[in-house]
């Protein structure tokens, strides 16, 4: 009879013991699985929403400084040339080098007017771009009073040219409402919307279409900014901000890091979390190994000291055992991925709120099974050496 032969039959034979040692190792491997695919998805899902939750770059025109001598000194920076952004700077934003990340461009003008005697601030916007960057905006309007009447999703809006959106604390100012006309420029306007109280300098905003701001403004084709709402799960902020300035040389980029930081921490914490929780259940797995395995070797003197009395060497003990062993954790490995897998799938998005889903990973199989083969091994070297040394005449002789 064969090594394997008598490995397979041993397991055949303590059928509930060596269940009970694949179990362990199921359970461990399981965790570890469902933890990997866990913080996998959360790290997309999680990257994703907060990408989309607001601008995490802005581009503004670029100012150079000149130096000017003042009497014997050279200096810096009295006078600026302020370069230009337009609506022909958007395009290259779409074939730069870091096109792949980018999710949303909302370009914007800022000036000044003048309505009913007081200065304030109007933004010209694209406003399905707009909407959709910020989405904690809520406007309320009125049914019928603007035409389209009530938009479900405000990222679907298109704004008439003869309509503003007015923060809370602009529409108080002026004293409007819904539906009321203000005048700007010799134009009349009327008043599609009014946003929820934000608590920011929204508040005190005129929204307008872009295209009719930047007539009001005399700026054709201008633009004060562009926002940058970028996916960055495997890149720092500051790279996608560097490639969009080799694409765009008259403006500079700064990275809002702070959307960028927020996922880091909240992925780090969970992961750290994952996995010391991943390391006791795989500390407990190979204490159930452990103590299975040497109850077995105990259980196992006699035959062991016969095995050694026909002849057997230590080597071809030690065999037998990590055979045993060998057999059993490969198959701990797959069901423990199987099961770790399928219930990360299904309790994934409930545990960690992840709204995309948790897919399986197959590539993880393979790693499952080396990690359970590993520790199972690696947990029987001991037993596995105390029952090669043990002398055949004591085993015999004992039981």
């Amino acid at each position: 009879m064969s090594i394997f032969q008598i490995a397979l039959s041993n397991l055949k034979r303590r059928k509930m013991k060596m269940l009970f040692l694949m179990m362990g190792l199921v359970v461990g491997v399981a965790t570890v699985i469902a933890f990997l695919n866990i913080i996998e998805a959360m790290n997309k899902d999680l990257g994703d929403r907060i990408d989309e939750f607001g601008a995490n770059a802005i581009l503004l025109p670029r100012t150079e400084g000149m130096e000017m001598s003042y009497g014997n000194a050279m200096v810096s920076d009295l006078t600026f040339d302020v370069q230009k952004l337009t609506m022909e700077d958007i395009p290259p934003i779409f074939t730069s080098s870091v096109a792949e990340y980018i999710n949303i461009v909302s370009p914007k003008l800022v000036g000044a007017v003048d309505i009913k005697g007081q200065k304030s601030l109007i933004v010209g916007i694209e406003t399905k771009q707009e909407f959709s960057q910020k989405p904690w905006f809520s406007l309320r309007y009125q049914e019928g009073v603007a035409p389209g009447d009530r938009v479900g999703d405000l990222a679907l809006l298109e704004l008439p040219e003869d309509r503003l959106i007015l923060g809370l604390s602009a529409a108080r100012a002026f004293n409007v409402q819904i539906g009321d006309a203000l005048e700007i420029d010799n134009r009349i306007f009327y008043v599609y919307g009014v946003l929820d109280e934000l608590g920011s300098e929204e508040d005190g905003l005129i929204f307008a279409n872009l295209t009719v701001v930047q007539n009001i403004l005399n700026r054709p084709g201008e633009l004060s900014m562009i926002e940058i709402s970028a996916y960055c799960n495997y890149c720092p902020i500051e790279e996608v901000t560097m490639g969009l300035e080799e694409a765009i040389p008259n403006a500079r980029g700064i990275p809002l890091r702070q959307a960028a930081l927020f996922r880091e921490e909240t992925i780090e914490q969970f992961s750290a979390f994952g996995y010391a929780l991943s390391g006791m259940v795989l500390l407990i797995a190979a204490l159930v190994v452990l103590i299975s395995m040497l109850s077995s070797i105990n259980e196992r003197t006699r035959e062991i000291g016969i095995f050694r009395a026909i002849g057997f060497r230590q080597r071809h003990i030690i065999q037998i055992i990590f055979l045993e062993v060998g057999m059993v954790s490969i198959l701990g490995g797959v069901l423990g991925f199987a099961f770790g897998s399928l219930g990360a799938k299904y309790a994934g998005p409930y545990l960690a709120g992840i709204q995309s889903g948790v897919p399986i990973q197959f590539n993880l199989l393979l790693p499952a099974v080396l990690l359970s083969t590993s520790l199972a091994i690696i947990v029987s070297a001991y037993p596995a050496i105390k029952a090669a040394k043990l002398d055949p005449a004591e085993a015999l002789r004992f039981l």
